[in-house]
């Protein structure tokens, strides 16, 4: 329909209805408002991101593992979320957890209800809170700082999913190396803080076991919400 349609059209006189012009009116103000709004929510999204970025750099240059550094630096290269990157790194880090709580928004409902699943299917597995052989276990403190830290890396994932589902993952679709290499990376020496040691290819196994499980939840929850808004 074209605008003078909309306006009830010439039909042989110069006068266009006032009712319908009170309506379009509404329309283009309806839609200002939107436009104002998404405008608004992406400058805060970006006042975040860029927040998180200083965080993380803050992080690199106090930090004293050249591996991690190095990791955290490609992975932002790949654009992978910082917050999702933030959460990984901040296993055993007090400081940063507090900095983190300032920056994000508290769990939504949906998400804690899908760590606790995510954690269960983990729990399942001989290689995931049993690093160390048949015989040996961790502490349990150990095991709930881990647990904590997996349902949090899991939370975070959800805040910026599509963005996370195109960097996580190669060409191939399979996990990029950096993304598994640095919370084998973090795990080691929050271990080792315990004086647990740990092999770094069964850490490696671990972490990639979980992101997996990570990415596949996340994806299942992208099809839902297409499938959602298709119907």
């Amino acid at each position: 329909m074209s605008e003078l349609e909309f306006f009830g059209g010439l039909g042989g006189t110069d006068k266009i209805d006032p009712a319908s012009f009170e309506k379009f009116k509404e329309r283009v103000q309806a839609a200002a408002a939107q436009i104002a709004a998404l405008k608004i929510g992406e400058q805060k999204q970006r006042k975040k991101e860029e927040k998180l970025i200083q965080i993380l750099l803050k992080f690199v240059k106090t930090g004293t593992k050249k591996d991690i550094m190095l990791l955290i630096a490609r992975l932002l290269e790949q654009n992978v979320p910082p917050l999702f990157i933030l959460s990984i790194v901040s296993l055993g880090n007090e400081e940063l957890k507090k900095e983190l709580e300032e920056e994000e928004k508290s769990p939504q409902p949906q998400s804690k209800h899908l760590s606790g699943e995510i954690t269960k299917e983990l729990q399942k597995e001989e290689n995931t809170l049993s690093l160390f052989g048949e015989d040996e276990s961790l502490p349990l403190k150990v095991r709930i700082e881990i647990d904590a830290w997996m349902k949090y890396v899991f939370e975070q994932a959800f805040e910026d999913p599509f963005r996370l589902m195109k960097t996580a993952l190669d060409s191939e679709k399979s996990l990029i190396l950096p993304l598994i290499q640095l919370p084998a990376f973090v795990l080691r020496d929050f271990l080792e803080k315990y004086g647990q040691q740990a092999d770094y290819e069964k850490l490696k196994e671990f972490t990639e076991f979980f992101l997996n499980g990570v990415i596949t939840k996340v994806e299942d929850k992208i099809k839902e919400q297409k499938e959602i808004s298709e119907s």
